[in-house]
């Protein structure tokens, strides 16, 4: 600050003596009640801020409202404010005041706060200001009121600005100074008895760019004070600008860039550059099995890679009979079904009647580990010393071994010092050389084994070749790396009757107990029998469904590069000039291609390289940032069919289906919002669906009964053709039946409409109740629970329409009337029962062959009757003959029906199929036993007529 300059009066600092007293009287003060003390110039201009000791308490720290200030004084210079952008409260001097030291030196008044809640009442506290004179008129003269500086940022100085002071009365520069001090509190400046000013410590530009100190200097009999100014330049550091600390991801995005306005600045002149490379790295170590990766069950993973549909899975999802359900569980975050070791009495046992433990010469085993290796105090060889290292023990993933007498591994896979080893030992058998020692044990040092993050692991046999994929990737062997040892085959014992096949440890059959834990976890541990995976299915099983990529590589100018690791989680760009390397870099953006992406941040880092012409590389600072995941939106699955379903008695015997009309749904609130859009835009009649169902995969359904199913009457049918072409599993039991498999919506909809309740004893039953429900990766998502009853029609066998019978009985009557010669009929027939509601082909056409097989038989029984009627005259008149050339008999089609109904379908005419669980074979049998106990008068009035007009005898 620059003194005001009066004519009568010179500038003069405040005196030692002055800010000695200040002290002392802030500091002798009782506690008891709180007293502030300041000081102020005499110069100070309105509105100038009194300097306390102490700092008002703001608004928000007290409920306060305002404050009231009470003085002796008639004409007060000072006010109470606050701030409205800090909140702090500041006693400040009033407009149209000026202060004078002469006439007043210092000021006594009290404040007092008021609150906005008239229940709190807050003392008043003292406020002492002291006025500090600045001009005199027989004081020394100022070479310079106010001094300005500037200093580097992270540099410390001897002497940055001499202050010079000339005494007129002085020969001596320095002779009557006494004391500098500088007033400014907070400032990392001081100043010495010669007048230099240095910095304590090296300045940061980005904390405070500049600095305003007040320097107070004493000649021993007058106080003066001057202003330093000092600005701190920024110190020029190679590095990035324009990469945002965040970056949000949104999952319908898609791809999002993640430094659209990176600039390089390598402070131009430091250094003659001739390559630069920027890695960009991308860290999801602590996201799911080290990236985002779908969270579908193994079988449905599998599935969607296209792998063998024979593998095994020795970890499944535990269930009420399953061998995992007492195995310690850590689900990680997108229920992901990982299973926990303890390294002390963890394991599990696989049923032998559930797996055969037999693998033979070629097979696959495969799994996830992360292995959690104790790390412990140990001697070391060469000098005694001790130090840290890895526990040394064995811990078998799987175990295949003798179930007693001996400690026989038959095949094993674990882990030791750092290494996963393969055994197998060749059974006896066949063509096994007893003798021969082939290789049977593999050892692979790994640091993946020990690093203690998620790492998948598989291991292709076609003895004697083995090979090892990690992470996807086919290990490159050496010379030293596996290690490779032979073994001869397991002989046949006396001792040995029996194997175990266990996961977590090994068991030991000659010691009875287990052994050897496995400390860590696994998940999808599974085995192929007779086969080995293609590299294809190994990639998309390890498959990382987030990455960062780097579109535009074709458009690269010479002598730039790209180059990234297979998981694509790291990414280096390198050229020969700043700009072609930035405009790469601009363009880097981050994937995920889940649907559904785990929520959550990624931590986003660039590491810079840059090599100048003396061959030493510059110094650029890492830009570290965060890619976030925001949450995905939840979509809405939705279930709906007919809620009451009527089905006859003789349908559920063969099956009736639950949800012949089911439609399966998926939609996010968004989407949805979509398809309202479209469908206001569209013109009236017209219907445009947006299709998500492609989005969207099923991966299990539940059908539960309750109470629960009667397996003696009653069973659940689905189609298991249908099931086996689309690689789902069934789950069946009483309580109901389960569908899994990742799969499409529409497929899920096929298969549970063609899903069948059948029961033996309908008679007894008048409704079921079947609730439907399904998911979406493993349980995040769930949808509506779809109830839907069967209601059973128990239907009375009465008839509404003329017999079959009685045509029958008419049938006959015209065969008795036939003379034996008659060697044809003609028979004309018309159905014109149009009160019938279902009939089937079948039943039709077993009807009319049951009414030709009577008729057969009657005209039989005719001709034997006139053959032995007429033996008694044939020598007598053998002349007499019959002329049935012109014989005919008319059935009127108005009278002869023959019915072809169902009396259990309603709505559906003879012809008309429908489904194999509608109509019976024993309806029409039913109709024509009813029909024979018709009168005759009905008969009667559906006589046939004979047309005799050309009968000749």
């Amino acid at each position: 600050m620059i003194a005001k300059d009066f004519s009568s009066r010179k500038p003069l600092a405040l005196s030692s003596i002055q800010i000695l007293l200040f002290l002392l009287a802030s500091s002798v003060f009782s506690y008891e009640r709180r007293i502030y003390h300041g000081i102020i110039r005499e110069d100070a201009p309105p509105g100038t801020e009194v300097k306390l000791d102490l700092q008002l308490e703001s608004d928000k720290q007290r409920d306060v409202c305002s404050y009231a200030v009470f003085s002796s004084l008639q004409n007060f210079p000072f006010r109470v404010v606050q701030d409205e952008k800090t909140d702090a409260v500041r006693i400040i001097l009033g407009e149209r005041f000026q202060l004078d030291y002469e006439k007043k030196k210092d000021y006594d008044f009290e404040i007092e706060a008021h609150a906005c809640s008239q229940s709190i009442d807050y003392e008043r506290e003292s406020v002492h200001v002291d006025v500090i004179d600045v001009y005199d008129s027989v004081a020394s003269e100022w070479k310079q009121r106010s001094y300005y500086a500037e200093v580097a940022e992270g540099k410390s100085y001897e002497k940055i600005i001499c202050l010079n002071f000339a005494d007129d009365k002085a020969d001596d520069f320095f002779e009557e100074v006494c004391s500098y001090r500088i007033l400014t509190p907070d400032v990392p400046f001081e100043v010495d008895a010669e007048g230099f000013v240095r910095n304590t410590e090296p300045l940061d530009y980005n904390r405070k760019h500049s600095y305003s100190l007040e320097v107070a200097v004493s000649d021993c009999s007058h106080n003066r004070s001057l202003v330093v100014n000092i600005e701190v330049k920024a110190l020029c550091k190679a590095g990035w600008t324009g990469v945002p600390d965040r970056v949000e991801f949104s999952p319908r995005e898609g791809w999002k860039e993640v430094a659209a306005n990176a600039e390089l600045d390598l402070c131009a002149g430091s250094c003659n550059l001739t390559r630069v490379a920027v890695t960009a790295i991308l860290t999801t170590g602590h996201i799911g099995k080290g990236c985002d990766r779908d969270t579908y069950s193994l079988q449905s993973q599998r599935k969607l890679c296209g792998a063998s549909a024979e593998t095994t899975d020795l970890l499944p999802n535990p269930s009420g009979s399953g061998w995992t359900k007492n195995l310690p569980t850590d689900d990680g975050q997108e229920s992901d079904r990982i299973f926990a070791f303890d390294g002390k009495s963890t394991s599990v046992e696989i049923p032998r009647d559930r797996v055969d433990p037999r693998l033979g010469n070629k097979f696959t085993i495969s799994t996830w580990m992360k292995h959690e290796d104790e790390i412990m105090e140990m001697k070391l060889e060469h000098d005694g010393r001790t130090g840290k290292g890895h526990s040394g023990n064995k811990g078998h993933i799987l175990c295949h071994s003798d179930g007693e007498g001996m400690n026989r591994q038959h095949y094993s896979l674990h882990v030791h010092n750092c290494r996963l080893v393969l055994l197998v030992r060749r059974s006896p058998g066949t063509g096994v050389d007893m003798e021969s020692l082939e290789p049977g044990e593999w050892r692979w040092r790994l640091p993946e084994v020990c690093d203690k993050k998620w790492h998948h692991y598989v291991v292709a046999v076609d003895l004697p070749a083995v090979e090892l994929y990690v992470d996807g990737r086919k290990f490159v062997e050496n010379e030293h790396n596996p290690e490779i040892l032979t073994h001869g085959p397991l002989h046949a014992s006396k001792h040995v009757h029996s194997s175990k096949l266990v996961v977590g440890a090994c068991w030991m059959g000659g010691k009875g107990h287990m052994g050897h834990y496995f400390h860590g976890y696994l998940a999808g541990l599974s085995i192929l029998r007779n086969e080995t995976e293609t590299d294809d299915v190994i990639r998309c099983l390890n498959n990382c469904q987030e990455k960062l990529n780097v579109p535009g590589i074709d458009d690269m100018e010479n002598g730039m590069t790209v180059s990234m690791n297979t998981e694509m989680t790291s990414v280096t760009i390198s050229g020969v000039t700043v700009d072609s390397v930035q405009r790469l870099l601009r363009r880097l953006t981050y994937v995920n291609s889940r649907t559904f992406p785990t929520p959550g941040h990624r931590p986003f880092a660039l590491e810079t390289r840059a090599t100048c012409s003396d061959g030493k590389s510059l110094l650029v600072e890492d830009i570290k940032a965060l890619i976030m995941v925001l949450e995905p939106e939840k979509p809405t699955i939705t279930l709906d069919a007919a809620r009451v379903v009527e089905k006859e008695e003789h349908s559920l015997v063969r099956g009736g289906k639950i949800f012949h009309n089911l439609t399966i749904s998926a939609f996010t609130r968004t989407e949805a919002g979509e398809q309202a859009y479209v469908d206001d835009k569209d013109p009236p009649g017209s219907s445009k669906v947006i299709d998500s169902g492609d989005r969207y995969l099923l991966d299990s359904c539940l059908i539960r009964v309750n109470p629960p199913l009667n397996l003696d009457v009653e069973h659940i049918r689905y189609p298991e053709n249908l099931l086996h072409q689309l690689r789902m599993e069934v789950d069946v039991s009483e309580e109901g039946l389960v569908i899994s498999g990742a799969d499409k919506l529409v497929n899920y909809a096929e298969v549970i409409q063609d899903v069948r309740y059948v029961n033996t004893r309908p008679e007894d039953l008048n409704s079921r109740t079947f609730v439907l429900s399904c998911t979406e990766l493993n349980g995040r998502f769930i949808s509506n629970e779809l109830e839907v009853t069967i209601e059973v029609s128990h239907v009375q066998h009465a008839r509404t329409n003329a017999p079959d019978s009685v045509n029958l009985n008419k049938i006959h009557e015209i065969q008795e009337a036939i003379p034996h010669p008659m060697r044809s009929v003609i028979v004309n027939r018309k159905n014109t029962d149009t009160q019938t509601v279902t009939g089937i082909v079948i039943m039709c056409v077993v009807c009319a062959g049951f009414v030709v097989l009577l008729v057969i038989l009657g005209v039989a029984r005719i001709r034997s009757t006139q053959r032995h009627i007429h033996d008694v005259s044939v020598e007598e008149k053998q002349e007499m003959e019959w002329d049935n050339s012109a014989l005919t008999i008319t059935v009127n089609p108005m009278d002869q029906e023959v019915l072809c109904d169902d009396v259990y379908d309603h709505g559906t005419r003879c012809g008309d199929s429908e489904s194999e669980d509608e109509g019976s074979v024993h309806d029409n049998e039913a109709e024509t036993s009813d029909g024979e106990a018709e009168g005759p008068e009905k008969a009667k009035s559906k006589e046939l007529e004979w047309d005799d007009s050309t009968l000749s005898f």
